[in-house]
């Protein structure tokens, strides 16, 4: 197979760069939902019973999850925060969202880390290829994972960061593509996307012309008709042996 020749690279977050699914997402979940719920007792806060509160936040985010599906439209917890806490009657404001959110995402950041190739892959492809970038499907603001990407020293390699929770919508919308390569400065055949669904991953790319790279995660479901032409990776480091170097 012939090596590839972009002049932009771009990668997907999470089971990408970093690892985020050390437990069920849904698992997590019910974890983050529960430390938001301690922080707000905690403020003093009267909350229904724990039943009545998960199941009030989770009609709120499931119906959100449905937009999602039909539409690609993007929601964030902060956002269903607010809706929740309208729902209990809990007087808010930006402060208090922050604040919950930053409990509520407290389970996550225990639970993350970098993969041990990341950094040496980063290093050895900006000497070749300068211009690289991030476009993730997330439900959690900016600021969280820019503050992921800096503690691992993941930022100084990436030119661009597209988050789709402040994007608006999520992958596999090609807006969120096109902007990526708007955000690089080359054509959408002169870049390359890796990342590890092959739904968002890589029907989401090649749909407007660039190239993709699946990186396999183990234990994930992956459809049985992928081409046999797609590229797949089991490592990051593996990246390289697919391009120009």
């Amino acid at each position: 197979m012939d090596k590839l020749k972009p002049r932009a690279l771009i990668f997907d977050l999470g089971s990408t760069l970093i690892e985020y699914e050390t437990i069920p997402w849904d698992d997590l979940g019910n974890e983050c939902l529960e430390s938001g719920r301690r922080f707000l007792l905690e403020c003093g806060h009267e909350l229904p019973s724990r039943e009545v509160f998960e199941k009030t936040y989770s009609d709120i985010r499931d119906a959100y999850r449905r937009q999602g599906t039909e539409t690609l439209i993007e929601w964030d917890v902060p956002t269903a925060a607010g809706m929740l806490f309208d729902a209990l009657n809990i007087t808010q404001d930006e402060a208090l969202i922050d604040a919950f959110f930053d409990a509520y995402y407290k389970p996550v950041d225990r639970e993350l880390f970098v993969y041990e190739d990341t950094l040496k892959t980063l290093a050895a492809l900006r000497i070749v290829y300068p211009v690289m970038g991030l476009v993730s499907n997330t439900i959690f603001p900016d600021r969280a994972h820019l503050g992921e990407l800096e503690r691992f020293g993941i930022a100084p390699y990436l030119k661009f960061m597209l988050f789709s929770s402040s994007f608006g919508l999520r992958k596999p919308h090609p807006d969120i593509f096109y902007s990526a390569c708007n955000l690089a400065g080359f054509a959408p055949s002169e870049c390359l996307y890796v990342g590890d669904r092959y739904m968002e991953d890589v029907l989401g790319p090649t749909q407007i012309g660039m190239n993709a790279i699946l990186k396999v995660k183990p234990g994930r479901q992956y459809p049985a008709d992928m081409p046999e032409s797609l590229r797949k990776i089991d490592n990051l480091l593996e990246l390289l042996d697919h391009l120009e170097i």
